[in-house]
Order: structure tokens, then C-alpha cells, then sequence
């Protein structure tokens, strides 16, 4: 497996947060995993420290600098 194969986290935060960042991913043809998406929601505080950050999305590292960039133009209301 070379590096571009390798699957590394892209965002962590709460269920509502991923669920709308993971739509605009695969909107955009980004293949995205999502962590600890039920028990992130019932009882964060088992999946993540004091329970912040409990879901995490994960992509290919080959999309990193992508999701980056739509994350960040997301998160500044310039989507």
C-alpha cells in the first residue's frame, strides 16, 4: 500500500458537524468513512475524551488537500 492509499482522518466533531461535512465530500466524489457515528451520538463520552470530537471522518490520503480546502471555505461560510 503506498501512501496515497492510506486512509487518515479529515475531521472530528460532533454527529450533526459530520453529517453535513461528509455530504459535501461525497458531493465533490470523495469516498468518506464515518467513526464512531452511533456511539458518537448516544454516549460520546465512551468513544472520546470528556466526549469532544466523539465522530470522525476518514478519506483517502489522496483527497486530503481537497477536503481541506472545502472543509475550511465550509466552516468560513464561503460554500
Amino acid at each position: 500500500m503506498n501512501n496515497k492509499d492510506e486512509i487518515v482522518e479529515i475531521f472530528a466533531g460532533e454527529f450533526y458537524q459530520a453529517s453535513m461535512i461528509k455530504d459535501l465530500l461525497e458531493d465533490n466524489n470523495i469516498e468518506v468513512f464515518i467513526e464512531n457515528e452511533l456511539m458518537g451520538n448516544i454516549a460520546p463520552w465512551y468513544v472520546a475524551s470528556g466526549g469532544i470530537g466523539p465522530v470522525k471522518l476518514k478519506i483517502l490520503n489522496s483527497d486530503y488537500a481537497l477536503s481541506k480546502e472545502l472543509i475550511e471555505a465550509f466552516t468560513n461560510g464561503n460554500e
